[in-house]
């Protein structure tokens, strides 16, 4: 299932993410999608009755790498090329919550609406910056381990505030199950790469 999905979302962890939303493990889901991807995850979402919200700003990416938190907002109307934000929920109002507190820079109401823990959220707002926009841990485990990300191989989309917070594992364990009984095969390679 995971592979079928990541054909309209563009990578494996944007439709293990699409995988949480449909099952109810997560409130909101927020990616990055340019202007010629966006008819067939909108088509998705109007299939399987998901309510979507795009950014009224596009962004830039500012690293070349495959997987980047470096990039440059810019207007709509701007000509350069970019990627929207949108933001899936099955709860309308969630949707346009999350669209709105992004444009208005609100990192902590954000980071909550999607369902983060507090205290990662917390100590996202307090670490992240121009300087620090990877504010990972070295991983003690592969349920918070987030440096194969670039690999397509992830199960948090968050920055836990430690390697072992307690709320981070529970979400990760969580996710796993879910995606174990949607997609066993997926769920085995996850744990196996981030070993």
């Amino acid at each position: 299932m995971i592979d079928k999905l990541s054909l309209i979302f563009g990578s494996k962890t944007k439709a293990q993410e699409i995988v949480l939303l449909l099952n109810d493990a997560k409130p909101v889901v927020r990616q990055g999608f340019y202007p010629e991807e966006l008819p067939k995850v909108e088509r998705f979402c109007k299939n399987n009755y998901l309510f979507i919200a795009k950014s009224r700003f596009k962004v830039i990416m500012v690293d070349n790498g495959s997987y980047s938190n470096k990039g440059l907002r810019i207007p709509e109307m701007d000509k350069r090329p970019g990627m929207y934000f949108v933001y899936l929920s099955k709860d309308e109002e969630k949707t346009w919550l999350a669209a709105y507190q992004e444009m208005m820079h609100s990192d902590r109401e954000l980071g909550i609406l999607l369902g983060y823990p507090v205290c990662c959220v917390d100590y996202f707002c307090h670490s992240f910056s121009k300087s620090n926009v990877d504010p990972m841990h070295k991983p003690t485990n592969p349920y918070t381990n987030l440096t194969k990300r670039d690999q397509d191989c992830v199960l948090l989309s968050h920055f836990p505030c430690s390697s072992d917070c307690d709320h981070s594992l529970q979400l990760a364990r969580k996710y796993l199950n879910v995606l174990a009984d949607v997609d066993r095969n997926r769920a085995r390679k996850i744990m196996e790469k981030l070993r």
